[in-house]
């Protein structure tokens, strides 16, 4: 902004002096080079102030503020003369620096520079600010969705343990008790006590046992695809879902898989929901650099990326995703299903 500024004062000094020159090329010669002589000293005051912006190794206050400034005027000074010199040779032109033969008026120049200046930086604060608070705010934002997603966790691992500990135990229990009375029943009271039997098992043995491992998935004994697999298999009523994960995203900490998961939890419900689509595809690759990438399409209807809303799952999903310290793309347009891409990993760390 000074550099427009000083620009446009000397141009505007030195403007007259083109309609003095021939019409034709010789004005518009004479034109270019008073434009670079009104750019030069603003361009000395420019490259100044970026070297002591960037350079500075003395303290910063308003003393040094005003001394700085001060230089810089000062160094001014002898570019008048050089100037007036060019005008003189090159355009014919008398050119007067009056600000370096009148100490009043370089005074006058430097307290203008000041005040510009001050309000330049007065309003660079002002933002500065507003981008602080915003900073703090969404950091504040962040904090508050990983706390909703610890407790989110808490509340799935204490449902888990009561599930496996208690409700197992009580439908073994029931199991052992009709067991006991089926021999002093009737044939048909029997057949009717082992189907019970065999349903509580069921429930014991598989249904409570997948719930619990996508409630709290152990991937240390059943390994990431197969729980995914678990995962999928409540969805496949509805929609077909391949999944493929390599072997090197297998043994990813437990924390980034329970990350992924959740994400694929989130995504194959909204691709129920919100689709609802009919194939779903699920792929999770990490290369030897450690990056991981994880992208799940379906064929739904789809949408524009404008019409995206965001809700529950969405939110879920971006916590995840900033926990991971990864990017999320969203591809999708009417007609041509969903896409979701999630990278993570040492090159796309941007916590």
């Amino acid at each position: 902004m000074i550099f427009i500024f000083f620009a446009s004062i000397y141009f505007s000094r030195f403007l007259p002096g083109i309609n003095q020159q021939p019409e034709g090329g010789a004005r518009w010669i004479g034109g270019l080079v008073i434009l670079l002589l009104a750019a030069f000293p603003s361009g000395i005051f420019a490259l100044l102030a970026y070297f002591v912006q960037r350079y500075r190794i003395w303290p910063f206050n308003l003393f040094t503020y005003v001394l700085e400034v001060a230089i810089g005027q000062a160094l001014l000074l002898p570019v008048s003369p050089i100037i007036a010199l060019v005008l003189k040779n090159q355009l014919n032109l008398e050119f007067d620096a009056p600000v370096a033969l009148n100490f009043s008026l370089f005074i006058a120049s430097l307290g203008l520079v000041l005040g510009m200046l001050a309000i330049m930086h007065h309003a660079e604060r002002t933002i500065l600010d507003r981008l602080k608070s915003a900073a703090k705010l969404v950091a504040k934002l962040e904090l508050e969705r990983e706390g909703l997603i610890r407790a989110d966790e808490e509340l799935r691992q204490q449902t888990s343990s009561f599930l496996h500990d208690r409700v197992q135990s009580d439908l073994m229990i029931a199991s052992l008790k009709l067991k006991s009375i089926a021999g002093s029943a009737s044939a048909e009271v029997n057949e009717v006590i082992d189907r019970v039997i065999a349903r509580l098992e069921q429930t014991r043995t598989i249904d409570i046992k997948d719930l619990v491992q996508v409630l709290a998935p152990n991937f240390e004994v059943a390994g990431f695809e197969q729980s995914v697999q678990v995962l999928a298999q409540t969805y496949r009523t509805s929609m077909n879902i391949g999944i493929w994960v390599d072997e090197t995203s297998e043994n990813l900490n437990k924390a980034k898989l329970l990350g992924v998961f959740r994400i694929i939890e989130q995504a194959l419900l909204n691709a129920l929901i919100h689709g609802p689509a009919k194939n779903v595809n699920v792929s999770f690759e990490t290369d030897k650099e450690g990056d991981s990438r994880l992208e799940i399409s379906d064929d739904g209807p789809g949408c524009s990326v404008e019409e995206i809303e965001s809700g529950v799952g969405t939110a879920v999903i971006d916590s995840w995703v900033g926990i991971l310290n990864g990017t999320k793309t969203i591809d999708t347009m009417p007609d041509h299903g969903y896409r979701l891409t999630v990278e993570f990993g040492s090159s796309k760390d941007h916590g």
